[in-house]
């Protein structure tokens, strides 16, 4: 359940417009890495030893392939990949490598998580 509250918001385009109301995410509980090897196991065969072997794993291996420009297919639950912020420029003779300010990691949740995600109740909180 995603619990929300309304705060009204200015139109940056139009501060002269009056305020509309948004439904803004309010904070819930953080699960650690600890938090899902302990389900993991709890719901498995799998010790909690092994489960964190496995987690801690691919906290190591996912950034070092992302850095290396790798998409990140994770079957059911989605793909991570990268995109560059850059500043634009005219003409190829303009460009340099300082332009490019960073890279950007996006995650792009596969069609299951996606569907999960279509069913999530609401709720309004003061």
């Amino acid at each position: 359940m995603i619990k929300f509250s309304l705060r009204g918001k200015v139109n940056p385009q139009n501060l002269l417009e009056e305020n509309k109301l948004f439904p803004i995410k309010q904070a819930q509980e953080t699960l650690t890495l600890r938090d899902f090897g302990k389900r993991i196991s709890r719901e498995s065969t799998v010790s909690m030893m092994d489960t964190m072997a496995v987690l801690e794993g691919l906290l190591q291996i996912i950034p070092d392939e992302i850095s290396n420009g790798k998409i990140i297919k994770l079957g059911d639950f989605g793909t991570f990949r990268t995109t560059l912020s850059a500043e634009g420029v005219a003409t190829e003779e303009e460009f340099t490598l300082s332009k490019i300010k960073g890279l950007n990691v996006r995650f792009r949740p596969a069609r299951e998580f996606r569907d999960q995600l279509a069913s999530v109740k609401y709720e309004r909180v003061s």
